[in-house]
């Protein structure tokens, strides 16, 4: 697997090293699984989620994230878990959940978003976990505007500072996922790092025909 080359990763190592992600996890949503779960946090930023995951007694966890500055904030603010840089690292590892909380909003790019689905599908099993957490344009009309910028000839992708972000249309995470079944999905009001007020959506998704 080649290393995933993400539009944003200058922004993430500058200025995005210093803000606080907002999206919470569902506890319901993991309720069936032990603590013996193994976990990939892909795109884990400073380990936020990572914590989250120990305090609800999952110890299993690998956190993946291309931004060099963030890791070295995670290892800082959130030490314990095997955090790396490379997908490399992950050897051959099969993980039964995928956590994936704002990492698609930030990897606006066709190529982007494929070279992570092909990373997925090559580190789970047929019955794993695919949790979601980002942005449908339907859900949030406030942004309108911004969509029409479609940076990346793309409606929904707009500029922010120096990186551009993307919101996505319905249905979007169930066509790129094709072969994963969504079995659950949750809205929310919340805000973005910058403290805009947003809707998340949510999604979890299991592998496996539909």
């Amino acid at each position: 697997m080649r290393n995933i080359e993400m539009q944003n990763t200058d922004y993430w190592n500058r200025e995005g090293t210093k803000k606080t992600f907002t999206h919470p996890i569902n506890v319901e949503w993991l309720s069936d699984l032990t603590t013996t779960t193994t976990i990939l946090d892909l795109g884990c930023g400073y380990g936020r989620i990572v914590k989250d995951l120990n305090q609800l007694g999952f110890s299993n966890i690998v956190g993946l994230d291309p931004s060099t500055s963030m890791i070295m904030r995670a290892c800082e603010e959130n030490p314990g878990p095997k955090y790396v840089t490379d997908p490399n690292e992950l050897g051959n590892d099969l993980f039964d959940l995928v956590m994936c909380f704002a990492l698609f909003t930030s990897c606006p790019t066709i190529r982007e978003q494929s070279d992570l689905v092909s990373l997925i599908n090559q580190h789970t099993h047929r019955h794993s976990l695919l949790y979601i957490s980002d942005y449908n344009t339907e859900d949030n009309p406030h942004y309108r505007e911004r969509y029409e910028q479609r940076k990346r000839n793309t409606f929904g992708c707009f500029q922010s500072s120096t990186a551009v972000f993307r919101h996505h249309i319905p249905d979007h995470f169930s066509v790129l996922f094709e072969d994963w079944s969504k079995i659950k999905e949750r809205t929310f009001d919340s805000r973005t790092m910058n403290g805009s007020e947003i809707v998340v959506h949510q999604y979890l998704f299991r592998k496996g025909n539909r």
